[in-house]
């Protein structure tokens, strides 16, 4: 990485804000969380606002994936935690490793993201309700929060899934939710925790790799995986995508069996949680991706069983997960690794 001349100019830029996005987390966090909201919002009440639809989904998807990411960046790159390459997925976006943006740069970003949702938030105050206001403002500051000091929720052990992730997910869909019906129900709840907790569990995935490099940081980032050793982190994140299955069943008796598709995806993301090897960079490289994409699938499968009209977002986050593996390049040692989860050759062993 570090033999890797800085890329000057506008092209430059570009692939850096596209790569600072993180557009496949940014699918299986914010993305499917507000369709899933949105689609619940569709059964309960048969109707569904395009406009917004549109609003939730650009608010999910700034506070995610700029305001969240670009701050991440630049704390993560402070500690050392990122100064590292050799990572595909995790370690950052590589965008400083690459010399596409500097800490400038970053603020920037988050500077016009956070407008930007400031701006969408007067606007959905005005138009649907103030209370919605909230759970824009707690989404922002929890994602703050996750690196930027003095909390960085991510550098203590738990408080990076469970007050940082967890929150932040749900909080997205029950917006979308909201937004459409100006109501919160237990059911919607309970699918997006659900969401939530294949989330978690694929956050302690995105961890294995940095476990070395987050022990040495300074200050420590001393994450789940760094507190609990490889073995229990291992347990933790298939538990965590356990429960979340045997939640989108109770939903699929209880409520409609559309929730089912939810439990039949996620079921396999168990048994690769508890088959990926943490210190393997091809196992974890391809098991991350395989759980990323069973758990877009959980939560689009579910939405569009529940609101049809929904299926364009189907190949909309197909071409978004192609685009991000085509401009983000791996390490060369993982090249294989990468097409191998690209073309969806589940059969193959690891070299």
């Amino acid at each position: 990485m570090e033999a890797i001349p800085p890329r000057r100019g506008w092209a430059g830029k570009a692939k850096g804000w596209f790569l600072e996005f993180r557009l496949i987390p940014v699918l299986l966090w914010s993305y499917t969380a507000v369709v899933l909201g949105t689609a619940v919002a569709f059964f309960a009440s048969g109707s569904l606002n395009l406009l917004w639809f549109a609003v939730a989904l650009a608010l999910g998807a700034l506070i995610q994936g700029w305001e969240t990411h670009a701050i991440n960046e630049i704390y993560d790159w402070r500690s050392g935690t990122d100064q590292i390459g050799g990572r595909a997925l995790s370690g950052g976006s590589h965008v400083r490793n690459l010399g596409l943006l500097g800490e400038r740069d970053l603020w920037w970003i988050f500077a016009l993201s956070s407008v930007a949702v400031a701006a969408l938030t007067a606007w959905v105050v005005l138009e649907r309700a103030a209370w919605l206001a909230v759970l824009v403002v707690a989404g922002y500051v929890l994602g703050l929060a996750y690196t930027a000091p003095p909390v960085s929720t991510s550098y203590r052990p738990f408080a990076g899934e469970w007050v940082g992730g967890f929150p932040g997910v749900v909080l997205s869909g029950l917006g979308a939710y909201a937004i459409q019906t100006l109501s919160i129900t237990l059911v919607v709840t309970t699918a997006l925790v659900a969401h939530a907790l294949v989330c978690m569990s694929m956050l302690v995935v995105h961890h294995y790799l940095d476990e070395p490099m987050d022990a040495s940081a300074k200050p420590q980032k001393r994450t789940t995986v760094v507190s609990l050793g490889f073995t229990n982190a291992r347990r933790y994140a298939g538990i965590m995508a356990a429960i979340a299955a045997v939640l989108y069943a109770v939903l699929g008796v209880t409520v409609y069996p559309a929730f089912f598709l939810g439990a039949a995806f996620t079921v396999p993301a168990v048994l690769i949680h508890f088959r990926i090897e943490p210190t393997d960079l091809h196992s974890v490289t391809r098991g991350e991706l395989r759980v990323i994409q069973l758990g877009v699938a959980a939560g689009l499968s579910t939405a569009v069983g529940l609101a049809p009209p929904l299926w364009p977002l189907l190949p909309v986050a197909a071409l978004g997960y192609l685009a991000h593996l085509a401009i983000a390049a791996p390490p060369a040692e993982l090249a294989r690794a990468w097409r191998k989860v690209r073309t969806a050759a589940s059969g193959s062993r690891r070299p």
